[in-house]
């Protein structure tokens, strides 16, 4: 029996300590776990969101990002044809980049958001040099895009933790703002999700988050 309490008592101390690794927005309403307690939390300025509600960006001190994209509010279509306008997207954001994009796959997810998918995808530059992208694509009244961009996908299983913990903050916030027709988030918002996509940011280009 004292073994017993003295679990519970430990389990009791522990939430508490669980829940504050977790990262909390409550303006782009979503949560998310901070894959380790060195990883640093930052954002895009405002001034260069790009059409954006919100760009932040959690990275290792190996320099691995993990990005969330925000869209504005509003009433989106999610489904194949926005996967291939996400391709689309893609690629025309290649050729402006001078790269090229190859083996793009993506999968219907239902969790941890409905209606959602996962995709990935290898850019290669000019000199032949690759790079791996891994995506998670989820709408409710906004568009999220979580994304990792890296050359050796060392922490590709901290991102795939890192996706299945997200979480919408405030449910009844996300049923707001989501009459009219339902829009493509790339096709209906022109630029509002480039932003990032598959690009890593210097340090430089982010403001530090505290929390």
């Amino acid at each position: 029996m004292r073994t017993f309490r003295h679990v519970i008592a430990l389990l009791l101390l522990a939430t508490p300590l669980a829940a504050q690794n977790r990262f909390l927005d409550r303006t782009l309403n979503f949560s998310v776990a901070t894959p380790d307690a060195q990883w640093q939390w930052g954002q895009v300025p405002r001034a260069n969101l790009g059409g954006c509600e919100g760009i932040v960006v959690t990275t290792s001190p190996q320099g691995e990002q993990f990005t969330i994209s925000v869209s504005p509010t509003g009433r989106f279509r999610l489904d194949e044809n926005t996967l291939f306008e996400l391709r689309s997207t893609i690629r025309r954001d290649a050729e402006e980049q001078g790269y090229h994009v190859t083996d793009f796959h993506h999968i219907r997810s239902t969790s941890p958001i409905f209606p959602s998918y996962s995709y990935s995808y290898t850019r290669v530059a000019k000199d032949g040099k690759k790079s791996y992208v891994e995506g998670y694509l989820a709408a409710v009244n906004r568009v999220y895009t979580i994304q990792y961009a890296s050359d050796t996908r060392n922490s590709l299983d901290d991102f795939k933790r890192f996706v299945s913990s997200f979480q919408i903050a405030d449910k009844f916030e996300a049923q707001r703002g989501i009459g009219g027709p339902a829009i493509s988030p790339f096709g209906g918002l022109p630029g509002a999700m480039k932003t990032a996509l598959g690009q890593p940011l210097a340090p430089n280009a982010l403001e530090p988050i505290r929390h």
